[in-house]
């Protein structure tokens, strides 16, 4: 069973976003990825969006890359301004991380039987990237955490004897976060959310579908898969079918500490008839090394994760030098 809740911020990842790709240098890590989530506006501008996802069995975290807005940063004017806000299945209020105008700082605070908002240390700096995460923990109990490029910014804990539930959405506010003067810019990119799994120092190298490789016994073409459009796919008419292929992109950071897994992402729905379930796999020295296939519904597309901590060929950790060349996907 995969960690991950969710991974990254393309419109097939987030709904609401298209239109706001960006390649521009400094909304993104080009190590990771091939562009960013870009915003500009007056500071009176809200644009949200929100990214859902299962509700975790332990701690959630979330990890971004973030850029706040390039204007008196340090000026929060609005009294409304709004950063992330956490939602459980109820749609109730869990947890926000929140814009403060008598502090110009960011504050963590918890939602559970009263509110409860932690004092903060973090200045959003004019326009300068950094690395986002924060821990939310809903029990008896609900605490929630802010880092900054892995330092501990705010906290809250607060009674939750009313069971308030696990979080499921997060809500990207976007609203008056800095400053007085009519134009902003700001970004986000490289958005995950884990399940127990300290999103701190971790990331997410994101490749996509190159060429077909060894199998191709699936209806359509692998354009359907590499093109960023959730309207146009691959279908498979019988449990069994494979389709596997390259994979082309950025490779990653130049020096890791570690690698600690490969996770292959998919979009998928069941038809009206044939297989209703689909897994990843990975395709080294000519053997098949397959995920537990997950069933899929038939209403709406949904995200599937297949991940691997280790190589599946000899248990051994994961390196630069051991990584799949062949991914694929298989009809269950």
């Amino acid at each position: 069973m995969s960690y991950i809740l969710h991974l990254g911020h393309q419109p097939t990842d987030i709904s609401g976003v298209a239109g706001l790709l960006s390649t521009v240098a400094a909304g993104f890590d080009d190590t990771l990825d091939v562009n960013g989530l870009r915003f500009s506006g007056a500071r009176t501008l809200a644009t949200p969006f929100a990214v859902g996802f299962p509700a975790p069995a332990g701690d959630l975290w979330l990890g971004f890359r973030y850029v706040p807005p390039n204007l008196d940063s340090e000026s929060i004017t609005q009294a409304n301004a709004g950063f992330l806000e956490f939602f459980d299945a109820e749609n109730i209020r869990i947890a926000q991380i929140r814009p403060l105008t008598s502090t110009n700082r960011y504050h963590a605070e918890a939602h559970g039987d009263t509110l409860v908002q932690g004092s903060s240390s973090y200045f959003a700096p004019n326009g300068q990237a950094q690395w986002v995460d924060v821990r939310l923990s809903v029990d008896a109990d609900i605490t929630v955490e802010f880092f900054v490029d892995g330092v501990l910014q705010s906290a809250a804990t607060v009674a939750n004897t009313g069971g308030k539930g696990k979080p499921v959405q997060v809500v990207f506010a976007n609203t008056g976060l800095h400053g007085t003067g009519s134009s902003r810019t700001w970004y986000y990119a490289h958005i995950a959310v884990l399940d127990g799994v300290s999103t701190i120092g971790r990331r997410f190298v994101r490749r996509i579908p190159n060429a077909i490789a060894t199998f191709n016994e699936m209806v359509g073409s692998i354009d359907a898969l590499n093109d960023s459009d959730i309207a146009t796919r691959v279908a498979s008419t019988t449990a069994g079918q494979r389709m596997s292929f390259s994979l082309t992109g950025p490779t990653g950071p130049a020096t890791v500490s570690a690698i600690a897994g490969v996770h292959l992402k998919q979009i998928a729905q069941a038809g009206t008839d044939g297989p209703d379930a689909t897994a990843g796999f990975l395709r080294m020295a000519g053997v098949n090394h397959d995920a537990a296939p997950l069933t899929v519904p038939s209403l709406a597309p949904v995200p599937v994760y297949s991940s691997w901590a280790v190589n599946p060929a000899d248990a051994s950790p994961w390196s630069d030098l051991t990584l799949p060349n062949e991914v694929g996907i298989l009809s269950a």
